[in-house]
Parts: C-alpha cells; structure tokens; sequence
C-alpha cells in the first residue's frame, strides 16, 4: 500500500468517510459516520505494513481495547480488515488531546486532577495484566464533559502472554516518555507507565519536558543518565511526588499505580502544623544559608509526610528533629554575627513549640472526607492484594489487613464485608485442593486461616473436622498394625 491513505482509498462498508483527523508513523485516523446509526467515529487505518507483525499488532490493539470497559480508556465500535485495509472503528472524541491543552496552558490544580484519574485508569489497566508502553499527551483524549480518554494502545503488551516483556525495537514508544527500563531493554511491569505519568506531569506543571537532546538518542541516553529535573519553587510541593514517579530504578517508584493515587491524596490534606512549620523553615533556611524560602518550606512539608500512617507522633518527631538538629547547628556554628545567629535560634525555637502545639489541635478539614478517602485506599489496596493472591500473608501487606481497615472505619462496609467472604471462601478452595493431595497439615493451615478471617463460615468449620479426621489416619493405621502383632 501507500505511504498515506487518501480519502478516495479509504473505503469500508458502512462508513462514510469526511476527513483526515490525525497521522502517525503506521496508522491514520479519519473522521467518518457510521451509516448505521448516524453517528460520527474516528475510523483508524494501518497505513502500510511491510511485515505481518504489523498487521498483528495493529489488530491486537483493538482486541485490548475492547477487553478494557473502563469511563477513561476510549470505546471500540468495531475491527476489521477488508482486503488490505485493516481498520479499527472507535469512539469519536471531539475535544481534542492533552497536547492541544498543554500549548494553551493548564493549572497545577487541573494536573493534579487529571492525573488522580490517570492513575485510577492505570491502576484499572494493570489490574488486567496489560502495560500500555506508550503515555504521551497525544494518547490521552477528552470527551465533551471534560472526561480524559486514554487512547492508542498500539504498542501495548499483556504481561501473561510475554513473561519477558521487553521492547521488541520495532514498538520503541515515544523518546520523550520513555522510561530507563524501556530505553535499555528490560523486562517492563507497570511502573513504565508510571514513569511515563510522571514526564506527563512534569510537562503539565512546566509547559516543558524534561529532557532535551540534540536526537532521538540523546534523548533516550537522558532518561537513562539525567537526574530527575527539579521543578519551580512555587512547585516544589510537587517535587516529592515527581521524584516517586519518575526514579530511575523502578524499585524506587510507586508499587502501583493505587500507591500513587493514594500519596496524591494525602499530598491534599495540609495540616496547619505543616503549613506554619514550613513558612518558618523557609525563613530560617533563608536567613541561615541564603536559599530560596520555597526550598525550606517544601522540605518541612515533605517531613510532616513521610510518615502519614504513623500519626501525628511521627509527624511531630520528624518536624521537630529537624528543627533541633538545626538549633544546634546554629549554636555551635561559627562565622555568623551574633545576632543574626540569636534571630535564628529564636524562630527555631518557635518551629518546633509551634510544630507541637497546632499538630496536637483538629484538621479543618471535615473527619468524613478523612474516612472516605481512607476507606477508599484500604479498598484500593485490599483489591490488589486479592488480585496478587496476598489473602493473608504477607503482615504488612494483605488483602484480609486492609479490609480489616475499611471495617474498623466503616463497620457495616458491604465491599468490605464481601472482600472477606472472598477470602473465606479461597481458603476453603485452598483446603480442599490440598486434601487432594494428600496434603493434611498444609489443608489444616489454610482452614485455620480461613477461619482466623470468618469464624463462623460453616464450610471451613466442616473443612476443620475433616482434616482432623484425616491428619489421624497415619496414627491410627500405625495402632491397628501394631495390634495386629501383638
């Protein structure tokens, strides 16, 4: 076929074609009425495929697309080839993309936004064993409501059917967005994607991305070697956050992508305590050193975060240890005028009284929006946990400790109440494939366990007398022959 696809070439039954709304290296998009039902879809062509890989991948992406039912990823109307035309039939979104809004500017408030519904989407994506490889504004699209749409999953990949999910060269995605792992060849899991996320942040806090080389090479080699770019002092809230995101080694990213949407939402919950604490650090960081007050206070808040699950204990140890270690740097230092030292120590002073004292009064905050938001995220994490076999074990990250959570907040929590019933009931599972196998002792394991979740639950109850009955068996065979002897 051609390079390009014209009008007049692109024909399918049931379509009226109008015009050319995007191309791309292998694939155009028109713009086309399904005759059917009047209504207006973006008709996608594979422009030209030298290699039956192409064609493969081209037909996958609408495959995965129509087993992803999801508000944020786009709707598949229909897939097809006629003779050498492979077409995919898709959703028409009229809003235009992430790209279009990034030259006229959004807000860091709208980001952060749109991000929290990424992450979800993600979180979604990823839960299905599928890595999208590809996030780029180009790919994320809005609706007339406003709603983003994540788009083109052509380079996509399910993890089940490649175990070792690396880039195959010809899939190399987008040299602006690609992550280190990516850029070296190396098996992928879903972090890609959150690195990804994170350049797209960046791009959306700044209006710039964040690495710039002379070629596609240089610009790879910086996702591999550059540090993680700072970001503008009126944004360096956000920087805790970039840096989780955008690590080099995926080991130092989020788990997932409901770990970041988590972290997102505590970002949002200040306390006064931070908020004093950090003005007063940013002062005393500028009078110390000569840095930009911005630095301190985004430092404080940064240490009143870090241990949010911990409670206000852990906030006030972090905040006011820092404060200390700076007292002392102060009164043992040299070099300064003494009053500008004594003018020092005395806001120190003041940051850690204030510290302790406004963290130990209420949150404005409403305690509803709290508890919401920290059932959501038990929810959020229970679901992984489950999804990754994590029933019970291991302590401090399992299904059945999570929804635990979400009961104590909320105890008549139906999800919640249902989510360890599942548990239950995969116990049992577990139990019986076990007897099975003759297996008494591990059968005996994850009856207790079932039964440590849902005490009451009258199949693991019957399970329980059953595998006591059998784990004897062996003594009493040993007696019956001993007697037999005797």
């Amino acid at each position: 076929m051609n390079a390009a696809l014209e009008k007049a070439e692109v024909e399918i039954p049931g379509y009226r074609v109008e015009r050319l709304v995007a191309e791309g290296g292998m694939a155009a998009v028109y713009l086309a009425i399904q005759e059917s039902l009047d209504r207006h879809v973006a008709l996608k062509f594979l422009k030209k495929f030298d290699e039956p890989e192409q064609s493969r991948r081209f037909m996958n992406e609408g495959r995965i697309i129509a087993s992803l039912n999801h508000r944020n990823i786009i709707t598949i109307h229909d897939i097809g080839v006629i003779g050498e035309q492979h077409y995919i039939s898709m959703e028409y979104l009229e809003e235009g993309d992430l790209e279009a809004r990034l030259r006229r500017g959004i807000t860091p408030k709208e980001a952060v936004e749109l991000l929290t519904t990424l992450g979800e989407c993600l979180e979604f994506v990823h839960r299905k064993g599928i890595i999208h490889r590809d996030i780029k504004p180009a790919n994320i699209l809005f609706r007339k409501d406003g709603t983003p749409i994540l788009t083109d999953f052509g380079i996509a990949k399910q993890v089940q059917q490649d175990t070792n999910l690396t880039m195959d060269g010809t899939a190399m995605g987008s040299p602006d967005y690609l992550s280190p792992e990516q850029a070296e060849c190396k098996p992928l899991d879903g972090r890609t994607d959150i690195y990804g996320l994170g350049v797209v942040l960046y791009e959306m806090l700044t209006g710039c991305k964040p690495y710039h080389g002379k070629s596609y090479i240089d610009t790879v080699m910086a996702h591999i070697r550059e540090p993680i770019p700072s970001l503008p002092d009126h944004l360096q809230r956000y920087q805790a956050l970039l840096d989780r995101m955008m690590a080099k080694d995926p080991q130092d990213r989020f788990t997932s992508a409901a770990d970041m949407v988590a972290f997102i939402e505590r970002m949002g919950r200040t306390t006064p305590g931070e908020l004093i604490s950090a003005k007063v650090v940013g002062v005393i960081r500028n009078l110390r050193d000569g840095t930009p007050a911005t630095t301190g206070l985004a430092k404080t808040v940064q240490l009143t975060r870090d241990a949010p699950a911990e409670g206000p204990s852990a906030v006030i140890q972090n905040t006011s240890a820092y404060g200390f270690r700076t007292l002392i740097e102060n009164l043992t230092g040299k070099g300064k005028a003494p009053h500008r030292r004594l003018l020092t120590v005395g806001l120190i002073l003041v940051l850690v009284t204030g510290t302790l004292w406004m963290l130990d009064e209420p949150v404005d905050s409403p305690a509803t929006h709290t508890a919401e938001f920290d059932v959501d995220y038990y929810l959020l994490k229970a679901k992984v946990a489950m999804d990754a076999d994590k029933l019970t074990t291991p302590m401090e990250d399992n299904a059945y400790l999570y929804y635990q959570e979400v009961i104590r907040l909320d105890p008549a929590h139906e999800e919640a109440l249902q989510g360890l019933a599942e548990i239950a009931i995969r116990h049992a599972d577990l139990a019986e494939e076990a007897i099975k196998r003759f297996q008494y002792v591990k059968a005996e394991h994850y009856v207790s366990e079932g039964l440590r979740v849902q005490p009451d639950n009258p199949r693991l109850v019957a399970l329980r007398e059953r595998t006591n009955g059998l784990k004897d068996v062996p003594n009493r065979l040993i007696k019956g022959i001993r007697s037999a002897f005797n």
